[in-house]
């Protein structure tokens, strides 16, 4: 009789870690409440262990969105937090899901997400799904990076791949402007040489692939976005800093880097945000980080926004990205930047193997606004009109 319960009470766990195997693997429907409102939503997931991947589809009368999503299970709980919009209409956020598990269905409730941000803290619902399909549904981001593990919860993976994919920067620091309408300044090249120090040092750029630019011409600057067109291939990331005087034109609705020959009294020399886009756009590379400590130097973005697993980077990484960090708005900041010098600690004391870009912005961002004195609010976005899919761009840490 003990012998007996013993190997009934082996098949009931058996049994158990078998059905739990791959069951929320598929379609999902039902109904999503927020405030007064009901929404029909579909949940599409691919489980892979204990993670999660997958999008939310929430259609209303007037509006709906739908969007990306990174999760995990634990026991009969299943977290899933938003990262991305694959489409928006009317005022949805990106919200974090708490659920439970019972039998073919989920139900939880859904709110803030202090992550990804976009939802007001004291917004939330509830949200009640039944499995329709069993179905493993294929990916819409089917460009193969690498084959993932099961285990590969923490991105070994993809540190592997990225290892042997180039690092590519352009630097530029302008202190000296010989026209008397634009103020000299004192920190540029100094920041772009500190930053310079903490990706070298920290992460996988190497000297032979970063052009530094010291003062240089509207010509210079074309020269190198030119030289980095015919250079930089599809499966490259490059970084473009700029740490110099911009300014806005009402005129033209439009902001400009100004070079070291530009003269406050003639544009001929002045570099547009849209230029500066389209050579963004022109070169190939699988992801662009522009990051602008400058005056106006916001106006480039399209849109603001504001931890990942190694899973969650892989998905983030096969999508190609174009984004701008900014160290305002459409404001001025000062030369003396608190900007910089919160940016090139959070990468200094950063331990991951990966760091995505939004990481990097959402650990810095409130550091700057409380230590400015002339209320910075960094801005972090995609660069419109340049070829931006949602991905981001990943931080590789030196072994």
């Amino acid at each position: 009789m003990y012998l007996r319960k013993i190997l009934i009470s082996m098949l009931t766990i058996a049994s158990t870690v078998f059905c739990s195997a791959q069951q929320l693997s598929g379609v999902w429907s039902g109904e999503l409440t927020a405030g007064r409102k009901t929404y029909n939503t579909k949940v599409i997931i691919n489980e892979d262990g204990k993670a999660l991947t997958g999008t939310v589809e929430v259609i209303g009368k007037k509006d709906s969105s739908k969007y990306y999503f990174n999760g995990y299970l634990e026991d009969n709980s299943v977290i899933l937090a938003s990262t991305a919009f694959i489409y928006k209409k009317g005022l949805h956020c990106l919200p974090k899901f708490k659920l439970a598990l019972d039998s073919d269905k989920l139900e939880g409730t859904w709110g803030f997400n202090p992550v990804w941000g976009g939802c007001l803290p004291a917004v939330s619902g509830k949200i009640s799904i039944t499995q329709q399909s069993k179905v493993v549904v294929a990916s819409s981001l089917n460009e193969a990076v690498v084959e993932v593990s099961y285990d590969d919860f923490e991105g070994t993976e993809l540190v592997k791949a990225l290892k042997e994919r180039k690092y590519y920067a352009l630097i530029v620091g302008i202190n000296d402007y010989p026209d008397e309408g634009i103020p000299t300044l004192a920190q540029p090249i100094n920041d772009a040489q500190k930053l310079i120090d903490a990706l070298t040092t920290y992460y996988t750029f190497e000297n032979e692939n970063i052009t530094f630019l010291k003062n240089p011409t509207r010509s210079n600057l074309i020269d190198a976005f030119d030289k980095l067109a015919n250079t930089v291939k599809e499966r490259d990331n490059l970084l473009i800093f700029y740490a110099g005087h911009g300014i806005w034109n009402d005129q033209l609705n439009q902001g400009f880097w100004l070079p070291s020959d530009a003269s406050k009294a003639s544009k001929s020399q002045w570099l547009s945000n849209g230029t500066i886009r389209d050579y963004i756009r022109a070169i190939k590379s699988k992801h662009t980080l522009l990051i602008a400590d400058a005056c106006f130097g916001g106006s480039i973005l399209k849109e603001r926004s504001v931890t990942m697993n190694g899973k969650a980077m892989l998905e983030m990484y096969k999508r190609p990205s174009r984004k701008a960090m900014t160290s305002g708005a459409l404001s001025t900041v000062p030369d003396q930047s608190v900007f910089i010098k919160y940016l090139v600690k959070n990468l200094a004391n950063n331990q991951a193997p990966l760091l995505s870009t939004e990481q990097v912005f959402s650990d810095f961002k409130f550091s700057v606004i409380n230590n400015s004195e002339t209320g910075q609010v960094p801005q972090y976005g995609a660069i419109s009109l340049a070829g931006d899919e949602g991905g981001d761009f990943i931080f590789l840490k030196r072994d």
